[in-house]
């Protein structure tokens, strides 16, 4: 029984010191030791380059949201559903009467569009049609008019110059009023005044808000507030939910899906297309063609090497080159003489040549014609031909003797 006891008491006393040394070690750990965050800055990845509302769409989808992304040229072929929102980097501008209509019933079906214009209107005319039937401008304010003349006078910063405006809104699903920007250099007008919901800075409107039918049409100033960097700042997260409140999906259109080169020239100059195929093909038939007689094979088999020696000189002889074969021949032949009797080094062409023709039994003058005079004449070129090789033929027997 004692030595139990005190086999227990061992036992509780070594727990107790674990116990102590465990809590001394976390108490010295978290005294010497403390968490720390660590930013570390990436590259922009490829898909937020090309994206400029990938950061709104995952936003979006944080909220329990349907987003996708998209790019498209025609926006009216293929309409989302009328629950669905709709936001738009780019309108198209030249909307036929049937693509517009073709929207305004989507819209009137309970569709929202967040959109915004591309281009400065001048004067009382609107160019886009979509912004013309809904009768709003954007408008340059005269007030930057005044920041223009000041740049003029001393170098202004990139702040100023890219000056936003910043505007406190008040809705009725909002504690306390928002807090968005928009540019300075750009205002709404809305000429007919349809727009149940006006937002204005100093400079002017910078949103408008149109009811129709069961939809709505916001149209803002501009959207750098939802893109990538710019939904971070102020509350336009929170003011991008608002506008797409209510609908099932939300679609993000962040680029215009351009058509290949090849198809853009067919529709906007079909006849400089046709007349460029035609072209082509002309010049595609004319290479089968051929101008002059076919040459034809005499033999079939392979030929000698002295066969092959003369067509060599018939060809060289049908592309004028025989001036040249005859130059080296001649030259040859000399240089073979003076090599032979050295003694013809020291003398002048004339000396030489009666030398030559006295040894080769031949005149002075045909030997001096053939080695050193200029050839123009077809029946010269064949008299220095048969001299050159009657004095080949005289060398060569004074190497056998």
């Amino acid at each position: 029984m004692a030595v139990s006891t005190i086999n227990r008491a061992v036992l509780w006393g070594l727990a107790v010191l674990l116990i102590a040394v465990l809590s001394w070690y976390c108490l010295w750990f978290f005294d010497h030791y403390q968490r720390q965050a660590q930013t570390q800055r990436v590259d922009v990845s490829p898909e937020a380059q090309r994206n400029v509302f990938l950061a709104a769409e995952r936003f979006l989808a944080e909220l329990d949201y349907e987003v996708e992304s998209f790019r498209a040229r025609d926006l009216t072929t293929q309409l989302p559903s009328t629950d669905d929102a709709l936001l738009l980097r780019r309108m198209q501008p030249d909307l036929s009467a049937q693509q517009l209509d073709r929207l305004k019933g989507w819209l009137y079906g309970g569709g929202i569009l967040i959109v915004t214009p591309t281009a400065f209107d001048q004067d009382d005319e609107i160019s886009d049609t979509f912004f013309a039937d809904l009768g709003v401008q954007l408008r340059r304010p005269t007030a930057t008019d005044v920041v223009s003349h000041a740049c003029e006078q001393e170098p202004c910063s990139e702040t100023t110059k890219a000056a936003k405006a910043a505007l406190n809104l008040s809705f009725s699903d909002a504690v306390e009023p928002i807090k968005v920007s928009f540019r300075r250099e750009r205002i709404l007008v809305d000429r007919n005044g349809r727009a149940s919901e006006h937002l204005a800075s100093e400079q002017g409107d910078q949103y408008l808000k149109f009811e129709m039918g069961l939809g709505r049409v916001y149209v803002l100033s501009d959207l750098d507030l939802f893109t990538n960097a710019g939904i971070k700042q102020f509350d336009h997260a929170f003011f991008l939910s608002h506008l797409v409140s209510g609908s099932d999906k939300v679609w993000l259109q962040y680029g215009i899906d351009r058509p290949a080169l090849p198809l853009l020239l067919w529709h906007k100059t079909p006849f400089v297309m046709v007349s460029l195929a035609v072209v082509l093909w002309l010049m595609g038939w004319r290479l089968f063609l051929f101008t002059g007689p076919r040459l034809s094979l005499q033999q079939e088999q392979r030929r000698n090497l002295l066969q092959h020696i003369d067509a060599s000189a018939d060809y060289a002889w049908r592309i004028d080159k025989g001036d040249g074969l005859f130059e080296q021949n001649r030259q040859a032949i000399e240089q073979a003489w003076r090599q032979r009797h050295p003694g013809l080094n020291v003398m002048d062409h004339r000396q030489r040549a009666e030398w030559i023709g006295e040894k080769a039994g031949m005149a002075s003058r045909a030997v001096e014609r053939s080695l050193y005079q200029a050839i123009t004449k077809d029946q010269d070129f064949i008299k220095a031909t048969l001299v050159l090789q009657q004095l080949a033929s005289s060398l060569k027997q004074q190497e056998l003797r």
